[in-house]
């Protein structure tokens, strides 16, 4: 599942900002839909063809990006994609690894995208092929570049929460032993109140992510550039 939200100085990535909107339009439904086309392939190759019968193996954005969550995400606290349907019953082997496997494709992706994006911006800005690009344009691909490398980053921290329903909670009940299931499924319930509180109350979100998503923007920082 792709979703994220704002938090403390970081609050344009996931907020109205007219004059960066179109970018972070962009960066949104790019980061949206290899995300979850990651959750798809990753299950897809492990024996569940269920994403793949439901046209979700694709990266066409359009099967992914989730209208109403992508209007929060650009004009208030946090939004969301449509999630990719799993059926683990279908996978060949170990079923409970093969949940940690497909819900932690999503955020690895993000990850990657991030390190992808910000290689991609200190290449072009040491080209020479967009010396001869008219001001607009470079403009364009540069401020798309920066957002999506923010925005990528801030998705893989927020999405490895192991808050039901984000993937890092998936990912924690399912590397854990079966005897621990019972205690997430008690929690569950409580998982949408507790990213409420994230969402709606900028401290306490500031307090849990932003640290994270500082630190994991710095380190991917130090290794490109």
């Amino acid at each position: 599942m792709s979703c994220s939200f704002t938090w403390g100085g970081e609050a344009l990535l996931f907020n109205f900002d007219l004059d960066t909107l179109l970018y972070r339009i962009i960066a949104f439904v790019i980061a949206f839909a290899i995300h979850e086309w990651a959750h798809a392939f990753v299950a897809y190759k492990l024996g569940d063809n269920t994403a793949r019968d439901q046209g979700r193996l694709t990266l066409n954005p359009i099967s992914h990006v989730e209208p109403l969550g992508m209007l929060m995400i650009l004009f208030g606290p946090f939004g969301w994609a449509r999630p990719v349907p799993v059926n683990a019953f279908h996978f060949r082997g170990n079923r409970r690894l093969g949940m940690v496997y497909v819900s932690a494709a999503g955020p690895i992706m993000n990850l990657i995208l991030a390190v992808a994006f910000l290689e991609l911006g200190v290449l072009l800005s040491h080209s020479s092929v967009v010396s001869g690009w008219p001001d607009w344009a470079w403009t364009l691909v540069r401020d798309v570049i920066g957002w999506s490398f923010n925005i990528n980053v801030a998705l893989f921290v927020f999405n490895l929460l192991p808050v039901a329903p984000l993937d890092g909670s998936k990912i924690l009940r399912y590397i854990l032993p079966r005897r621990y299931d019972h205690f997430f499924e008690r929690m569950e319930p409580y998982g949408t109140f507790i990213l409420l509180l994230l969402i709606f109350i900028p401290a306490f979100g500031a307090l849990i992510l932003y640290g994270p998503y500082r630190w994991v923007q710095q380190a991917i920082y130090n290794i490109i550039v």
